[in-house]
């Protein structure tokens, strides 16, 4: 079973913050989720599961909101955001096997700091899965510090 790209977003703050929702983009909703725009009496919101990773199910309420004229994944969003530790700059990805369209799939990233190079050129990195990897995006957050058995740690 190979799975397609469908996109991938960076997060925002107002992705990763109170309002609980991760704004889809408009023309990744109208190209890759069920039509739910209001118009023509179509349905305005409904639930849509992702597969993760270490294959565990989310499910994800997705919505059209007319007055902001925007798609947006609630219901679930925050616990995902909660136990992947997202915040803003991480990244998110949207795959779907590529025979079967209505199964869909979600990945994260970490945003990680710049390291430098040899050279001495910063250089950002993400970590996927547990895996620095160089990346072309800048880094967006400073590191959180977290202090775990006498030892500090730079998250």
């Amino acid at each position: 079973m190979e799975r397609e790209p469908m996109f991938q977003k960076q997060l925002t703050q107002s992705d990763v913050g109170k309002l609980n929702r991760l704004v889809v983009p408009k023309q990744h909703a109208i190209n890759y989720f069920p039509p739910i725009d209001g118009s023509s009496g179509k349905i305005r919101t409904m639930l849509l599961s992702f597969e993760d990773e270490l294959g565990k199910c989310w499910r994800f309420r997705y919505s059209y909101w007319s007055s902001s004229q925007s798609y947006v994944l609630t219901k679930g969003w925050s616990r995902f955001v909660k136990e992947k530790r997202l915040g803003a700059g991480d990244f998110v990805f949207f795959e779907q096997l590529r025979e079967d369209n209505d199964r869909f799939f979600i990945g994260w990233r970490w945003r990680a700091d710049t390291q430098m190079q040899d050279n001495g050129v910063a250089q950002p990195s993400v970590v996927v899965d547990g895996t620095s990897v160089q990346s072309q995006t800048p880094p967006v957050r400073e590191s959180r510090r977290l202090r775990l058995f006498g030892v500090n740690l730079d998250c």
